[in-house]
């Protein structure tokens, strides 16, 4: 508490500094933006590096809760990265598409993907949900309050380690027999 004091005393010292913080405050919203615009770009560039073609789709930047998808895992989903609050709280494993997410199919294989991640990949934790067969909580995870997802951002190291996690993925369930496309 008392940093939040600190800093509410800073932001209102005097007129400048009040009008400072405004400027601040209504220009963090464009700033994430225009960070998950880079790193949307630097996913792109850098995927064509990788030895496992990795296949970027849905790639918008104009939602708050954006997500990122790295190839189709036939009659189940995708490979993705979402974040599941305001640019907060990102997410990244395999997700049903709705249109499969009752499926048969997908139902047999939920449990499956799941065991084969939480078995082959260290030190994650692969959870399963209605929309997810397995997803692990991305770290950094608390976007919010830490500066360290935004730096990785503008040091070009964040795609680097989300496309890093991404081939753990795909090696695993290709040496499973899934094809992702």
């Amino acid at each position: 508490m008392n940093e939040c004091k600190t800093a509410l005393e800073i932001m209102s010292r005097n007129k400048n500094t009040i009008e400072a913080s405004l400027a601040f405050h209504n220009n963090v919203e464009k700033m994430k933006k225009e960070f998950v615009g880079k790193l949307k770009l630097d996913l792109y560039l850098n995927a064509k590096s990788y030895p496992q073609k990795i296949i970027l789709r849905n790639m918008k930047v104009d939602n708050k809760y954006e997500k990122f998808s790295f190839g189709s895992i036939e009659k189940i989903g995708i490979i993705c990265f979402e974040f599941q609050d305001y640019y907060n709280k990102p997410s990244l494993g395999v997700r049903f598409l709705g249109k499969f997410r009752h499926s048969e199919f997908a139902s047999e294989h939920k449990s499956k993907i799941n065991r084969l991640l939480n078995e082959n990949i260290k030190n994650k934790q692969f959870e399963s949900s209605n929309w997810w067969p397995a997803k692990d909580k991305f770290e950094p995870f608390d976007w919010r309050n830490s500066s360290k997802p935004w730096q990785m951002m503008k040091d070009d190291t964040m795609a680097t380690k989300i496309l890093d996690e991404v081939l753990e993925i795909y090696k695993v369930l290709i040496e499973n027999g899934y094809e992702i496309t």
